[in-house]
């Protein structure tokens, strides 16, 4: 609530000055305090028209989508930006873009995205995740960095960055942030098959003393059983959505198109689906799909 009121008056304030617009820098700042608060729907209309008329705000629509949990069109979305490349992103928001993008890429399971987002983060080890000139601070780019290495199933890696983040993010005072961090290595943990309870424990104190709601639901959806389980043999959600098309009888060029992903990307996703399911071919495939209910 703070941070909205001091947005909401430098704002107003910029308004009796000169020069620049700084509508951009206050749209960042309402988004990044809207997601905290789980309020992003509310802005949900204002950025898909910013997101069609301009790609700087593609990354922002494909976080918001994920966090409204519209996982189906968030996919598309990534695909798409993973299929026109990062380089409309570099002149403005980079930092913001791959935080918002690592974000929806670790949520999805997108193994080919975080492949692609992860060295373009590395150089930022060590450092924050800064927007602008002190536009918004997102905390530890070690954060992200280990969402991605724990999405590509680098754990010891992940884990590295995890532990880094957290000792970034505690020697700051940035309590969001940690918190934020504590989630995601709890997160790993749990994929992993490591005990989590500690850390979660911490994540959740944290949200609610901030008052981070849609990080405490995210939060104590993950305490719960049924989120724990997760895809079978490891599968990642974008290979469980390639795999209910393998069994729907699709080729690696439709599964492409219709995923907005190349043929070649769709047919690694399918050899990556046969080596964990220890399925011979696309026939044993579906029927695993079948057996499993990945078919919907």
């Amino acid at each position: 609530a703070d941070a909205e009121a001091l947005a909401q008056r430098a704002h107003e304030r910029s308004r009796l000055l000169t020069g620049r617009d700084a509508s951009g820098i206050y749209g960042i700042q309402m988004f990044s305090v809207r997601r905290e608060q789980g309020r992003l729907a509310e802005l949900a209309p204002a950025i898909r028209v910013l997101a069609g008329g301009s790609a700087a705000w593609r990354p922002g629509l494909v976080s918001l989508l994920t966090e409204l949990g519209m996982f189906e069109e968030a996919g598309r979305e990534l695909a798409r930006v993973a299929s026109d490349g990062l380089d409309p992103y570099r002149a403005s928001l980079w930092l913001a873009s791959l935080s918002y993008l690592t974000e929806a890429c670790a949520a999805l399971g997108d193994e080919t995205t975080a492949a692609l987002l992860y060295p373009e983060l590395a150089p930022y080890e060590g450092t924050n995740v800064t927007v602008g000139h002190g536009v918004a601070c997102y905390g530890s780019a070690d954060r992200p960095l280990g969402m991605l290495a724990s999405t590509l199933g680098e754990w010891d890696r992940a884990e590295r960055h995890f532990e880094r983040a957290l000792a970034h993010d505690r020697a700051m005072g940035a309590r969001t942030w940690l918190a934020h961090t504590t989630y995601e290595y709890a997160r790993m943990r749990l994929r992993r098959g490591q005990d989590a309870a500690a850390v979660l424990g911490e994540a959740e104190r944290l949200a609610s003393e901030i008052g981070l709601r849609a990080l405490l639901a995210r939060v104590r959806s993950l305490s719960a059983p049924r989120a724990v389980t997760g895809p079978p043999d490891g599968l990642s959600l974008r290979e469980v959505q390639v795999l209910g098309l393998v069994a729907r009888g699709l080729s690696n060029r439709e599964i492409g198109a219709e995923l907005f992903i190349s043929e070649h990307t769709a047919a690694n996703h399918v050899r990556s689906i046969l080596r964990k399911t220890g399925c011979a071919n696309r026939t044993e495939a579906a029927s695993y799909a079948h057996r499993h209910g990945l078919t919907r």
